[in-house]
């Protein structure tokens, strides 16, 4: 009878662990989930693209998930910076580029294009500041770098 008894505590005692080991994994796995930042980026935004010192046109709509640059005003004459559409996402200080649709300008110089080793299409990782109704990312260094400057025009619906 003690025998049985003793089983049955060493038994429990299991139990308890296991029950505690898969509690801590559960806890463990939940918590290491990764989850985008919500910053709300939606609406359109106008500014400035600077590479080699140089400004340049930028304008950029955000919707959800998915971007569009916009061809206005000096875009089309600069070819700066070459038009794409695309999804992105915000993580903590980064803004991720992917584009779905590449350039609309046929002879966009751009690197992918032509033999300029510059790649300026909107693609990658770019670090981001975001202040109220301004946005700024940029990625590169030295003479490569580009740098956005971004102020929201018109909010979305």
């Amino acid at each position: 009878m003690i025998n049985l008894v003793s089983r049955i505590i060493t038994m429990m005692k299991i139990a308890k662990t296991l029950f505690l080991l898969m509690t801590l994994t559960s806890l463990s796995i939940f918590s290491s989930c990764e989850k985008l930042d919500t910053v709300s980026t939606d609406g359109y935004y106008s500014g400035s693209l600077v590479y080699q010192g140089q400004p340049q046109f930028a304008a950029i709509s955000f919707h959800g998930n998915n971007y569009a640059e916009v061809a206005s005003g000096g875009a089309l004459i600069q070819k700066f910076p070459c038009i794409t559409k695309g999804i992105y996402k915000i993580k903590h200080n980064t803004i991720s580029f992917a584009p779905t649709v590449l350039p609309v300008i046929t002879d966009c110089q751009c690197g992918r294009f032509t033999s300029v080793t510059f790649d300026c299409l909107l693609d990658g990782d770019y670090k981001l500041i975001k202040s109220g109704n301004n946005i700024i990312f940029q990625i590169g260094t030295g003479n490569d770098m580009q740098v956005y400057n971004l102020t929201l025009i018109e909010p979305n619906p």
